[in-house]
This record gives structure tokens, C-alpha cells and sequence, in this order.
């Protein structure tokens, strides 16, 4: 008779615990808007200007924009020390070294393709060439016989 007294008593303290508890609460945080983005291109633009033109690009879109430089300049630091964001894009030069090891038409439509769904801009702001002829422009892959 123990026994079953000691099972009742368990079961009513689990259901007298039960309904002591509150269901588990659902907590919903208010999302931050997601900055737009400015993407500006600076494609065989002369070397004195990029600071200048992250200068003027930041005063006029920063506040309210996230602005990503797309480059062909391998002179990172003048935008590392003005803590711009960044993307590197193969200089006609380069290109040209390595012509016959590299498909560089497709490879610059994908890079192209990839930085537009990876940002997603508002706005595309071009100095120097225009990035569609300078992707036009790529050397056509001719492989070594």
C-alpha cells in the first residue's frame, strides 16, 4: 500500500508542479534595417585621385549608406587607412601576365556577378572606366598548344 501511495504523491506533485510553471515565452527583437549600399567603382583611375574620392564619396553617402570601393589598385592601404571597405579587381595589367594560365573574361563576369549579389547596391557609382566595358575589355582565354 506504500508503494502506491508513494506513486500518487509523485504524480500529483509533477502535476502541481506543471501548472506552476508559465508556458515558455516568445521574445520577438525588432531587426535593424539593413543599410544600403553604394557601390563605387574606381577602374584605371590615377593613383592621386583615390584619396580624394573616398574622401568626397564618404562625406556625401556615408551617413546614410554603406559604400563599398571596387578597385584594380593594389595600393590597399590608401583604403585600409581611411577604413573604407573594398573589393580588388584584376588590373588590365595582371590580366595581361597571366593571359594564357587564366579565362579572364569569364572569371570577371562571375567576380562582377558575385560582388553585385553579395552587396546588393543601391546605387553603382562609377569613376574612371565604366566596370561593363572594363570587363568587356578582358583578354579572351587562349590556352598554350
Amino acid at each position: 500500500m506504500r508503494f502506491f501511495n508513494w506513486v500518487s504523491g509523485r504524480r500529483r506533485r509533477k502535476e502541481e508542479a506543471s501548472a506552476d510553471e508559465s508556458p515558455p515565452t516568445l521574445h520577438i527583437y525588432a531587426s535593424q534595417p539593413a543599410n544600403s549600399c553604394v557601390l563605387i567603382t574606381m577602374i584605371e583611375v590615377n593613383e592621386a585621385h583615390i584619396d580624394e574620392i573616398i574622401k568626397v564619396t564618404k562625406a556625401k553617402f556615408g551617413a546614410k549608406h554603406r559604400i563599398v570601393y571596387v578597385t584594380d589598385s593594389v595600393d590597399f592601404m590608401r583604403f585600409l587607412n581611411q577604413q573604407a571597405v573594398f573589393e580588388y579587381l584584376p588590373s588590365r595589367l595582371e590580366q595581361s601576365l597571366h593571359a594564357s594560365e587564366m579565362a579572364w573574361d569569364s572569371y570577371m563576369a562571375r567576380r562582377w556577378r558575385l560582388l553585385i549579389s553579395k552587396w546588393r547596391p543601391l546605387h553603382i557609382l562609377s569613376y574612371g572606366q565604366n566596370v561593363e566595358a572594363f570587363i568587356s575589355a578582358t583578354p579572351r582565354f587562349v590556352a598554350d598548344d
